[in-house]
């Protein structure tokens, strides 16, 4: 009786520099399908996130004076009436401390995110309260990948027009898209320590595909700047109370519409990048190894081998 075939063996890890060469266009659009399939598999998950984590965050960013219009002062937690100027005036927060509060809700919003993506994308149980659980750990790690281009944040801040600073600012960090655009996702998945580490593992996964990654951020940063400045500045918007619901109706829908868009387009945006980030691993040929492993106590068992010797393997072969 011949003895059955041994198992079929880890296929080797491809270490080559240089990855074949892959049109930008398609991976976008491979990365963008994903995401669409992903998001649309876990929708309540990211619904829960997004009511958790991303509408706060979008009404906090709307809430703060928009760098595309006149300066305005520093944003109220709440709208004002015209006729309530005789009231106390309500407490305002200085505008570094809202950013830096928006940063870091958007930095913990991009760790659980991209710890459900990653899950979701080999197929695992996604779970609410685990994304809540790795955001600690993963927000430290952000932090310190973040310290490079933490002078960038500073420039809004510096004596200049706001229109001008801002521009400089996006223009900076265009700049560092084609190199560091993937560092957070490194730093979730990877679990990588350090500012260095996941730094240079985008700089290396971004090869060859780097106008993907200026593409995908381009396209979700014009997203949310158009969207900031059709409905920035919500909190100093004034309405007339007299006039009751009518006059607060408007005031209103553009603080509801442009909470949804703008949580909407990051979550999009924090999903696509993880997609993107495991796509451009898959390239290099590092996903072999993960998928073997994940799908290697995984049988096919067929209708007719009832009563068989079941030892059948499933070989998953991975893109490209």
């Amino acid at each position: 009786m011949d003895s059955l075939p041994p198992p079929p063996s880890l296929p080797p890890s491809r270490s080559d520099p240089s990855p074949p060469a892959l049109p930008w266009p398609d991976l976008i659009a491979g990365a963008a399908a994903a995401t669409r399939r992903l998001v649309s598999a876990h929708s309540r998950h990211f619904l829960a996130l997004s009511a958790l984590l991303l509408l706060p965050l979008s009404l906090l960013l709307l809430s703060l004076p928009s760098p595309f219009l006149l300066p305005a002062p520093s944003p109220s937690v709440s709208l004002r009436s015209p006729r309530d100027s005789r009231q106390q005036t309500p407490l305002r927060a200085p505008l570094p401390l809202l950013a830096l509060a928006a940063a870091l809700l958007y930095l913990a919003a991009f760790a659980a995110v991209a710890t459900s993506a990653h899950a979701g994308f080999f197929g695992r149980p996604v779970k609410l309260l685990a994304s809540l659980l790795s955001v600690p750990a993963s927000l430290l790690r952000l932090l310190l990948t973040a310290l490079p281009a933490s002078p960038l944040l500073l420039i809004p801040f510096l004596p200049l027009p706001p229109a001008l600073a801002t521009a400089l600012a996006a223009l900076g960090v265009l700049l560092l898209s084609p190199f560091w655009s993937l560092a957070g996702a490194a730093a979730v998945v990877e679990s990588a320590s350090g500012p260095c580490s996941p730094l240079r593992q985008s700089c290396r996964l971004l090869s060859g595909v780097r106008l993907a990654a200026v593409s995908a951020f381009t396209f979700f940063a014009a997203g949310v700047g158009v969207t900031l400045w059709g409905f920035g500045g919500v909190a100093t918007e004034t309405y007339d109370a007299g006039a009751g619901w009518a006059g607060m109706a408007p005031v209103v829908v553009k603080a509801v519409a442009g909470t949804a868009v703008l949580a909407l387009l990051m979550l999009y945006g924090m999903v696509t990048n993880v997609v993107l980030y495991m796509h451009c691993r898959a390239i290099h040929g590092e996903l072999t190894g993960e998928i073997y492993n994940e799908f290697a106590n995984s049988y096919v068992f067929l209708p007719f081998d009832e009563g068989k010797d079941r030892h059948v393997v499933s070989v998953v072969t991975v893109w490209p």
